[in-house]
C-alpha cells in the first residue's frame, strides 16, 4: 500500500505558503453523456446512444476563465475521483479517493492486465459523415496526483480511448504517445525519475521503446501551478484513427486508477475537438459583395477544395450543381466527382461564365453543392451569382448645388474594383469610390468601375449649378449723423445672376429689409451693427457680410440770416449758428465764406448755402436768398451854360453809380452829330471841333445799360446858354 502521509504533510505546508489563491478555470459537475458529447463533438461526426458510466461528480464539463498552462480553453473531465477538485492550485491535496468504485477490463489490459478501480467511461457510436477514408481526431490532456511520488511505479493510473469498427478496430486504444503504439500513462509520460529510485525505472521502460517521454510532461507542482490541482500532466496531445465512409464506430472513453484508488487522475478533453477531417470550398476571384458574384466577359474564377489535414489517405468528394444559371451553357462544366490523393492538400478547378449578350436581371445562380458519396445527400453548398456585368451603385441623383461649395460623390461595388471619376479636375480624389467634388457651373460627373479583364462599367449624374454670391457691402463710415438717411451700397458677385432674394437683419432702421441697397435711417445714438444675407432662389446657395456704425448726434444750424432784399452794391452781415464750423457757398459777394458772419455786398441775386459740421463730423445745411434792388434813376439836365464859370458848365448824365453808358450823342436842329461818349465821367462842353456853339436847343439821344442786363433810352433836347 502507497504512503500518501508523507505527501499529505508535504502539501499541507504548501497550502500554507500559497493561501489565498485562486483557480482559473471553472468545473460544472454531473453532466448527461448527451451533454458530454455535445460539448466535445466537432464537425462532420454524426453522434448516436451515448451513456456514461461514472462515479457521481467524476465527470463533468469545464470553461477556461482565465489564463492556464493546462493548453486548453474548455471540454470535458472523466476522473478516478471529484471532478471539481480539479479547479485548484498544484497545492491543493485530492490525495485519497473515497468511491471505491469498480475498475475497467479494458483499461486494466492496457497496462498488462494490472487491476484498475474507479474507473470513469463515457461511451457512444458516431458515423463519420464523410466522403471517403478520412481522419478522425480530438486533443487532450492526461494528469495525476501520482506524479512525482509515485513516478515509475506500479500506480501506473491508466486512461484509454478504445475504437471499434469493422475492418480496422476492435477496442482499440488510440491515446497513444505520440510516434509510438505506447498507450499514454503514469509510466509512459513522466519527469524521468522515478519516486523509488534507479531500482524502479524499468516500470518506465518497460512501457516501450524510449519510455518515459519527458518531452511530454509538464511538472504542475514544480511550477506553482496555479489552475489545475494535479500535480503533473501532459502537454496537449492528439488522439487519431482512420476511418471509412457510411460506417459506425463505437467509442469508449475511460480513466481508472491503477493497484489502488487512492491518488486522483483525470483526463481533460478539449471541446469540439472530436471531428473528421473537414473540407472548404473556396471561392478565389470573384467579386466578393452582394452575396459573392462574377459578371460575363470577366477573368474566370476559381472553386478550390481544400481538406484541414493533408492526411495519408486519399479524399473523394462528389458535387452536383443547380441554381437558375444553366450547367454548361451560362458557364462551363465542372467536375461531379474529385479525388485528392494522399498528402494532397487541396486543388481547383475554373468558373468560367458565358457571356451570352442576353439581359438576365437581376443575376443568375449557381450552386455548388456538396454531397455524402455514400448517401448522396448534401453536407455542405456555395452559390455563386453570375451578373451581366460588374454591379455598381451610384449613390448621387441628379441635383441642384451652390457654385464652388464640396459635395460627397460615392459609389459602392466591391472593394476590389477600380474607381476613376470624371472631370478629374474638380474631384478630390479621382480614384476613390467615395470622395468629394465642387462645380462651379453645371456638370455631367461619371464614374468608371473596373475589375480584371471585365468590361468597364460607368454611372453619371448630373449636378445642376447655381451660383453662390460673393456679398460685399461697400459703405465706408464708420460714423453716422442722426437725422440723416444712410444710402446703403452693395456689391454682389455674380452680376450676371438676377434672382437673388436678400435680407437685412435686424430690420431696426432699414427702409426696406428686403431690398439690397435700402436706406438706414436711426433717431438715437449708439453702435448699430447690420448684416445682409443674400441667398439664390432655389438652392438657397448663401453669402453674407455685415457691417457696424456709429451713430453720433446731429447737427442744427441756428439764427440763420433770413431772406432779404439788398440795394446794389450795398452791404450787410450774415448770420448762421449751432454748429462748430461753417462753410458758406458762393464765395464770389462774400468776404470769407469759411465763419459764422461772413460780410455780402450785393452785386446779383443769389441763394446762398451755409453748411455747418459739429465736433462729430455731422452737418446740417441752410440756405439765405438774397434779392437785388436795381431801383436808381440817371439825371440828365435840361440846359446847362458852358461860360467859364465852374457851374454847369457840361453837360453830362448826372448820379451814374453803377450804371453803364452805352450810347450818348448830341445832334443840331439839322441831325449833326456834334458829340459822342461812352464815359459817363465826360460831358459836351459846347463845342464842336473846337468850336463854340451858338445858344440854342440841341437834341440828344442816352443809351444806358443796368447791372441786372436791362436798358434804359433817353431821347430830348437840351438848351445850350452863354
Amino acid at each position: 500500500m502507497k504512503n500518501i502521509y508523507s505527501k499529505s504533510l508535504f502539501l499541507l505546508l504548501f497550502v500554507l505558503l500559497s493561501f489565498g489563491v485562486n483557480g482559473q478555470i471553472s468545473v460544472t459537475p454531473n453532466q448527461t453523456a448527451q451533454q458530454l458529447i455535445q460539448k466535445l463533438v466537432g464537425s462532420n461526426v454524426l453522434l448516436l446512444n451515448p451513456t456514461l458510466n461514472c462515479p457521481t461528480g467524476h465527470s463533468g464539463s469545464f470553461d477556461l476563465i482565465g489564463t492556464s498552462n493546462l493548453g486548453l480553453s474548455g471540454g470535458i473531465i472523466l476522473a478516478t475521483g471529484t471532478a471539481t477538485d480539479m479547479a485548484n492550485p498544484a497545492s491543493y491535496s485530492i490525495g485519497q479517493t473515497t468511491s471505491g468504485t469498480a475498475g475497467d477490463t479494458d483499461l486494466s489490459n492496457l497496462i498488462g492486465e494490472v487491476t484498475t478501480n474507479n474507473a470513469c467511461i463515457l461511451e457512444f457510436d458516431f458515423i463519420p459523415d464523410i466522403d471517403t477514408t478520412s481522419t478522425l481526431s480530438f486533443k487532450y490532456v492526461f494528469g495525476s496526483e501520482e506524479y512525482p511520488g509515485y513516478t515509475c511505479s506500479d500506480f501506473n493510473d491508466v486512461f484509454g480511448f478504445l475504437i471499434t469498427g469493422a475492418p480496422t478496430y476492435n477496442k482499440t486504444n488510440i491515446a497513444l504517445v505520440p510516434g509510438t503504439n505506447i498507450p499514454v500513462a503514469i509510466n509512459s509520460i513522466n519527469s524521468g525519475v522515478p519516486s523509488g529510485g534507479p531500482q524502479n525505472l524499468h516500470y518506465c521502460t518497460n512501457m516501450g521503446t524510449g519510455s518515459p517521454f519527458t518531452q511530454y510532461f509538464i511538472d504542475n507542482l514544480g511550477q506553482n501551478g496555479q489552475t489545475i490541482a494535479l500535480d503533473g500532466f501532459t502537454t496537449v496531445l492528439e488522439a487519431k484513427a482512420t476511418v471509412e465512409p457510411c460506417s459506425t464506430y463505437h467509442m469508449k472513453l475511460g480513466i481508472a486508477n491503477a493497484v489502488d484508488g487512492a491518488l486522483q487522475s483525470g483526463v481533460f478533453l478539449l471541446e469540439n475537438s472530436f471531428s473528421v477531417d473537414s473540407v472548404m470550398i473556396n471561392l478565389a476571384d470573384i467579386i466578393k459583395t452582394d452575396s459573392g458574384y462574377v459578371a460575363e466577359g470577366c477573368s474566370e474564377a476559381k472553386m478550390t477544395i481544400i481538406r484541414d489535414t493533408t492526411s495519408d489517405a486519399k479524399k473523394k468528394l462528389c458535387f452536383d450543381y443547380g441554381g437558375t444559371a444553366t450547367y454548361g451553357v451560362d458557364y462551363n462544366a465542372l467536375p461531379y466527382t474529385v479525388t485528392l490523393p494522399p498528402k494532397q492538400y487541396d486543388t481547383t478547378f475554373p468558373i468560367i461564365p458565358t457571356q451570352d449578350m442576353i439581359p438576365e436581371l437581376p443575376y443568375e445562380t449557381i450552386i455548388i453543392r456538396r454531397l455524402n458519396c455514400c448517401t448522396q445527400t448534401p453536407v455542405d453548398s456555395v452559390e455563386l451569382r453570375i451578373y451581366d456585368s460588374l454591379k455598381i451603385t451610384l449613390h448621387n441623383n441628379d441635383t441642384g448645388v451652390c457654385g464652388g461649395q464640396t459635395f460627397l460623390l460615392h459609389a459602392s461595388g466591391d472593394g476590389d474594383f477600380n474607381y476613376h471619376w470624371e472631370p478629374a479636375n474638380v474631384i478630390t480624389n479621382p480614384d476613390d469610390s467615395f470622395t468629394t467634388g465642387y462645380a462651379n457651373k453645371t456638370t455631367t460627373f461619371t464614374v468608371t468601375a473596373s475589375f480584371m479583364n471585365c468590361p468597364d462599367v460607368t454611372k453619371s449624374f448630373t449636378a445642376t449649378v447655381e451660383p453662390t454670391p460673393e456679398v460685399k457691402i461697400l459703405n465706408t463710415e464708420e460714423n453716422i449723423c442722426l437725422g440723416s438717411p444712410l444710402q446703403l451700397k452693395v456689391n454682389v458677385q455674380p452680376d450676371d445672376y438676377t434672382d437673388y432674394k436678400y435680407l437685412w437683419s435686424p430690420p431696426t432702421g432699414i427702409s426696406d429689409p428686403y431690398i439690397k441697397e435700402p436706406e438706414f435711417f436711426i433717431t438715437e445714438p449708439g453702435t448699430y451693427s447690420m448684416k445682409l444675407t443674400v441667398e439664390t432662389a432655389t438652392l438657397g446657395c448663401t453669402d453674407a457680410d455685415s457691417i457696424t456704425f456709429i451713430a453720433r448726434p446731429a447737427a442744427h444750424l441756428t439764427d440763420v440770416t433770413s431772406d432779404f432784399t439788398l440795394k446794389y452794391g450795398d452791404a450787410m452781415q450774415l448770420n448762421a449758428d449751432g454748429v462748430s464750423y461753417y462753410t458758406w457757398s458762393p464765395t464770389a459777394q462774400l468776404d470769407n465764406p469759411n465763419i459764422s458772419t461772413p460780410n455780402v455786398i450785393a452785386q446779383e441775386p443769389t441763394v446762398f448755402m451755409v453748411v455747418g459740421v459739429n465736433e462729430y463730423g455731422c452737418f446740417d445745411t441752410a440756405y439765405v436768398k438774397m434779392d437785388v434792388d436795381y431801383t436808381m434813376h440817371e439825371v440828365i439836365p435840361n440846359a446847362f451854360s458852358p461860360n467859364g464859370d465852374g457851374r454847369n458848365d457840361l453837360l453830362s448824365v448826372k448820379n451814374m453809380k453803377f450804371q453803364q453808358l452805352i450810347e450818348f450823342r448830341i445832334f443840331n436842329r439839322w441831325g449833326q452829330e456834334l458829340f459822342s461818349t461812352t464815359d459817363y465821367k465826360q460831358g459836351w462842353d459846347g463845342t464842336y471841333k473846337g468850336v463854340p456853339q451858338e445858344t440854342g436847343v440841341y437834341n440828344y439821344i442816352i443809351r444806358i445799360a443796368l447791372p441786372n442786363g436791362q436798358q434804359r433810352v433817353y431821347k430830348g433836347d437840351i438848351t445850350l446858354l452863354r
